[in-house]
């Protein structure tokens, strides 16, 4: 028996991981493009969710606040670390505000604080709040359609009940996997600054306290697409476990 032996990565080729995250954020986009007319249709019948008890459509929807006037370097950052689509669809897909913020909302907002420590005014930390904000909109577009999805290990349909809680608890995992993202980039072109690195080193130790409850927290959300949202998202272990085994690109889909 012959053993594979793979050939070398052609010189200048991105990382595994780095290409397995692109992987993960084109699949998020084609979810969101596959499933944006029944999403729609569900904000629009503002019904109740069966499997959210208590959780308001309206505000799952709702679109993020948008970014300071005079935006463009906090843009261009977005652009610099490949979240560019991550702001701009929930601000073109994204409902009108009621002024209601959701705990959905709240949980995204004090993801942001907590690694900004007052620190306002700078492309990165508007880049930051932008990425946070934008996790409780992708949280809750794929809560709004979790009733009609599968169990990420079973693929059978119907995913039990879940607890906005657990929703919550999402947002923070995924603004911190995404902020940590916007700051990496952020320091590739930062000479010295100290508050960025600070911001940083928080952001780390955010994914490092978060990993524990993870493995739990993929379990209560249970539904395909919010699984692989989170769990690619956040910086742990687990991240790429499905593409590292050869499965988890759109296996449903």
């Amino acid at each position: 028996m012959t053993s594979l032996t793979l050939p070398p990565r052609p010189p200048g080729s991105p990382p595994l991981a780095h290409a397995w995250q692109t992987l993960a954020d084109g699949l998020l986009t084609q979810r969101l493009h596959l499933h944006l007319d029944e999403w729609r249709a569900a904000v629009a019948e503002e019904q109740a969710l069966p499997d959210v008890p208590g959780a308001d459509v309206s505000v799952l929807a709702q679109r993020p606040a948008p970014l300071p006037a005079g935006h463009e370097s906090a843009t261009a950052l977005l652009e610099d670390a490949e979240l560019g689509f991550w702001w701009e669809l929930p601000q073109r897909h994204g409902a009108e505000s009621r002024n209601r913020r959701g705990a959905l909302r709240r949980a995204a907002d004090t993801a942001a604080q907590k690694l900004l420590a007052e620190q306002p005014g700078a492309a990165w930390s508007d880049a930051v709040t932008a990425v946070s904000s934008a996790a409780a909109w992708w949280v809750g577009f794929f809560a709004v359609i979790r009733h009609r999805g599968v169990h990420h290990n079973t693929l059978e349909p119907h995913p039990g009940p879940l607890h906005e809680q657990a929703l919550g608890t999402a947002v923070s995992v995924v603004a911190h996997g995404m902020a940590t993202r916007v700051l990496e980039a952020a320091l590739r072109n930062s000479d010295d600054a100290p508050a960025l690195r600070a911001a940083y080193c928080r952001a780390v130790e955010a994914g490092i306290c978060a990993e524990p409850g993870l493995p739990r927290l993929v379990d209560e959300l249970a539904e395909l697409r919010l699984v692989d949202l989170v769990s690619t998202t956040a910086r742990w272990r687990g991240r790429f476990t499905k593409y590292n085994g050869g499965t988890g690109a759109g296996q449903v889909e």
